[in-house]
């Protein structure tokens, strides 16, 4: 005589092989997992980008902003006895029009400074980025800087300068295309203050 009772091991073939309920739920289950599963992934992924050109756009602040204060401590840094590698380092720290410059009145300066007798040495006292283009390589920089000079035969003095630096990306490097003074600078006599801000140091 033959059973139609459902045994225990019909019940778990039933189970392993399924039904049309049981592969619904299975279908259910494996789409609402892929989907949280790519949403989570476009969540980190736009996390990450956001967070990554947060990083590169800091990242960037802080290469012009260093770079201009090593190129304002080179172009206001002077030494007759030295002229010719004064002026290759000023050439050094330009791009576009300013470099044009320099490169035109070379022999100029040369006389100039040699005829001078005179030793200058700059100090940055602080700097801001005022304006950043990533895209097309182009900031604005302000810097505060305090220059001493002493002639072969006369007394050092103090010279207090803000100028703008129109900086330039060339490379891996940003330089100065063109700079400017910012309002009005003034002297006094001896040498500047010694320096009590690390910006008067950039690496």
């Amino acid at each position: 005589m033959t059973s139609n009772a459902i045994t225990p091991t019909r019940v778990g073939r039933i189970f392993l092989l399924g039904g049309p309920l049981r592969t619904a739920t299975l279908v259910t289950a494996v789409v609402a997992v892929l989907a949280f599963a790519t949403a989570g992934w476009f969540g980190v992924s736009w996390y990450w980008a956001a967070h990554d050109k947060s990083l590169a756009l800091g990242r960037d602040r802080d290469a012009v902003l260093r770079d201009a204060q090593r190129a304002t401590l080179d172009l206001d840094t002077l030494d007759y006895r030295r002229v010719q590698d004064g002026l290759t380092i000023w050439e050094q720290s330009a791009a576009g029009p300013l470099l044009t410059q320099l490169r035109a009145n070379r022999n100029t300066y040369a006389r100039a400074i040699t005829d001078s007798t005179t030793i200058s040495i700059a100090r940055v006292l602080d700097a801001a980025v005022a304006s950043l283009d990533e895209r097309a390589g182009t900031a604005q920089v302000f810097v505060a800087v305090d220059v001493t000079s002493q002639s072969e035969q006369g007394d050092p003095s103090c010279a207090h300068r803000r100028v703008r630096l129109d900086m330039i990306r060339a490379g891996h490097a940003w330089k100065v295309g063109t700079l400017a003074p910012v309002g009005d600078a003034y002297s006094e006599p001896g040498p500047c203050p010694p320096a009590t801000s690390p910006a008067s140091s950039p690496k």
